[in-house]
């Protein structure tokens, strides 16, 4: 029998034409633009298998998922799809666990050093016809500064060997990484609070949840330096941006670097954050490259053609729910 697969894909992002994951096996691929069109909801219904691009799948739609086996999530976080609820009803969640590693850590860095070296006022007073650097300063050498990693997870150590191959002093804060893994690699374990004091740059790397939801907030805001940068390449809700905004326009924040944001696209094309040389903002794209564009959706099809297959899938973020 022939296996409807969804691919969920966003405008600025089509998958492959073909996926070698599904060789050998007998599927119809029908690719959309998200879930919002209601001529589509026939197609939706019919799905035994979708693969999704950061489109949220909650409740209502799950309810309508009638032969859904699994949801296989093309990125490394899954908090825009129910996990818990569509393990009721007996569909497996996946992500790709680190696709883009390498890249976002990469991203990371650039963004570090954007602001450590001062990079986009430099280039604004160049362009204004300036050629005096005075401005600016002062601009300090990495082995002077301290950069704090919240979430030691695979990019954070990442990010952690770069920087300190940079001559950065890194500390970390991950409640559930043990202390000594840290020390072993150079890292030096902190509380949150005394790593927002001592950072010089303020670096998230954790998962979006409950725990982490809006956890960059006025009170964490205000134990930063004013002349620390704050940078975000993990999720845009773990940071309260009006929090950010207010800290950074009465100049008890020097600078954000973030490549996420609340919500993506931003509806309002006159975010705030735009118009100040103090944020650095790049469009989500910290994952990007040929490379891991097209690992991930491979990773994912490779999860969907397992459960054809009558198999768990390797990447399940629901798996418990299912055993118990």
């Amino acid at each position: 029998m022939t296996a409807n697969i969804i691919i969920a894909c966003i405008e600025t992002r089509l998958p492959p034409d073909t996926l070698r994951a599904f060789d050998g096996l007998d599927v119809n691929i029908q690719p959309v633009i998200g879930f919002e069109d209601p001529r589509e909801k026939s197609i939706f219904q019919s799905a035994d298998a979708i693969i999704n691009e950061m489109h949220p799948i909650t409740g209502d739609l799950l309810a309508e998922l009638k032969n859904c086996r699994i949801i296989a999530c093309a990125s490394t976080g899954y908090d825009y799809v129910d996990h818990v609820n569509a393990a009721r009803h007996g569909i497996w969640v996946t992500n790709c666990p680190g696709y883009c590693t390498d890249e976002v850590a990469m991203h990371t860095i650039a963004l570090l050093l954007s602001q450590a070296r001062r990079i986009p006022q430099l280039r604004q007073r160049v362009r204004d016809g300036e050629w005096d650097p005075r401005a600016v300063r002062p601009i300090h050498h990495p082995r002077t500064q301290t950069l704090g990693i919240i979430g030691w997870g695979r990019i954070g150590k990442l990010v952690s060997a770069k920087a300190m191959a940079l001559g950065f002093n890194v500390i970390a804060n991950d409640p559930y990484v043990d202390p000594k893994q840290m020390l072993d690699a150079g890292v030096r374990p902190v509380e949150k609070e005394t790593l927002m004091q001592q950072a010089d740059y303020v670096s998230l790397h954790t998962p979006l949840n409950e725990e982490t939801r809006s956890m960059i907030d006025a009170r964490m805001l205000s134990f930063m330096r004013p002349s620390a940068y704050l940078i975000n390449t993990a999720r845009g809700p773990l940071v309260e941006e009006s929090a950010l905004l207010e800290a950074v326009q009465q100049n008890r924040l020097a600078g954000a670097a973030l490549d996420v944001l609340v919500t993506e696209p931003p509806i309002n094309t006159d975010h705030p954050f735009f118009h100040d040389d103090r944020f650095v903002i790049t469009p989500h794209t910290a994952w990007c490259s040929e490379e891991s564009d097209a690992a991930v959706w491979e990773w994912a099809a490779g999860n969907v053609a397992a459960v054809l297959k009558g198999k768990a899938p390797r990447d399940a973020v629901n798996h418990i729910m299912f055993t118990a």
